[in-house]
């Protein structure tokens, strides 16, 4: 009887080395965001990832071609998964103000139980084009959805980004920095919808909705 072929000895070996490869790639980006997180994106050198991954030295280059190229995986890795989560909550929402409202909430909230996340991001910068390249495009997009429904009083759209992503920066700053004050969430995304033309008493009771949970990435 003839023997059942259980894998051919090429694949096998080269399905163990693709996860081998994943694998060390996923502990230089982890290493990288601690890096960074810790002490900003400029500061941190190429030798330092791959000794905090316990890597040697030349293994970075089998994987990037440059410092930049690990930044941007890394803020692939640390913000592209949270926008994508947040655009699958939001997307039954009716009201373009509480889609505002809550994405903001939730990127606050992310920043207090997640301090390497928050550093990272804030450490990395309102000018860095790859947060700007994912987030910048979804609060673009929620303003105008919020000015086309008339909830919004916006004059400009790129200056009110803008505003948007500099306010989030100073406040998960402040969050990590300081002792968190309770509901700092509710109280930012009160401040911007005002910040946007919505009444301060409508602004209040929409921040203070009950805020979804993310949904979780189930690929």
């Amino acid at each position: 009887m003839p023997s059942v072929d259980s894998g051919s000895p090429s694949t096998v070996p080269a399905g163990r080395q693709q996860r081998r490869r994943e694998q060390t790639r996923a502990r230089l980006v982890e290493a990288a965001q601690r890096l960074m997180a810790e002490r900003g994106v400029e500061a941190v050198g190429l030798a330092e990832i791959t000794d905090a991954a316990d890597l040697g030295a030349g293994t970075f280059y089998n994987y990037f071609q440059s410092r930049d190229e690990i930044v941007e995986a890394v803020a692939e890795a640390s913000v592209e998964s949270m926008g994508a989560a947040l655009d699958r909550m939001t997307a039954g929402m009716p009201d373009a103000a509480e889609v505002f409202a809550a994405s903001l909430r939730h990127l606050v909230l992310r920043a207090v139980t997640d301090p390497l996340w928050g550093w990272f991001v804030v450490r990395l910068g309102v000018a860095h084009p790859k947060l700007i390249e994912i987030l910048g495009p979804r609060a673009a997009r929620d303003l105008r959805r919020g000015v086309d429904a008339g909830r919004f009083a916006i004059p400009d759209i790129d200056i009110a980004t803008s505003c948007t992503f500099g306010s989030l920066l100073a406040t998960l700053h402040l969050v990590l920095s300081a002792e968190t004050k309770d509901g700092a969430d509710r109280l930012f995304a009160q401040t911007m919808l005002c910040m946007v033309g919505v009444p301060a008493g409508e602004a209040q009771e929409v921040a203070s909705r009950p805020l979804p949970p993310l949904p979780v990435d189930d690929a």
